[in-house]
């Protein structure tokens, strides 16, 4: 698990200084008032560092209350899109996009190639339940199949598998 944390100072001095501090993700808000001196809801402190998967959706100024929103939406994708969330991010534009389609991207783990992808189609498709594993074996086409499936959707080869990304 990839660690979630930020460093937050404040934008004005308190006590003659600025504060700053290291939280780890989710922020508890009594914690940070009071580690800070300012109101959560205040716009008197910054987020000047970050280590986390989605920095970029992460602003200087992204309020604590939308920092925590966007760790809980990272928390509930599923492990297979965490794994791969870099890659997948080059076909959605931010954390809450993937996070909206979350459940459409199908990831196939054991698949290397795209003949795998079809093979495993073919295997767990109910259209294709009717073909006798003879028919299967001598007479079905997967590498024209695995073409198709390439030309008319909108896959990514990754070490963990291969996605297939909704259109």
């Amino acid at each position: 698990m990839q660690e979630e944390q930020i460093l937050v100072e404040t934008t004005h001095l308190i006590n003659g200084e600025f504060r700053s501090y290291w939280f780890d993700l989710p922020i508890d808000i009594a914690k940070f008032e009071e580690l800070l001196g300012v109101g959560a809801e205040s716009r008197d402190y910054r987020i000047i560092e970050k280590v986390l998967p989605y920095a970029d959706d992460v602003h200087e100024h992204t309020s604590i209350y939308q920092l925590n929103e966007l760790n809980l939406m990272y928390q509930r994708l599923p492990d297979y899109i965490k794994a791969e969330y870099k890659q997948l991010l080059t076909y959605y534009e931010n954390l809450e996009e993937l996070y909206n389609y979350r459940y459409v991207v199908i990831c196939y783990p054991d698949c290397k190639s795209m003949i795998d992808v079809a093979r495993f189609k073919l295997a767990t498709s109910p259209a294709f339940q009717n073909l006798s594993e003879d028919c299967q074996t001598y007479y079905f086409d997967y590498e024209a199949y695995a073409n198709h499936l390439q030309e008319n959707g909108r896959f990514l080869e990754t070490e963990h598998g291969i996605y297939e990304i909704p259109l």
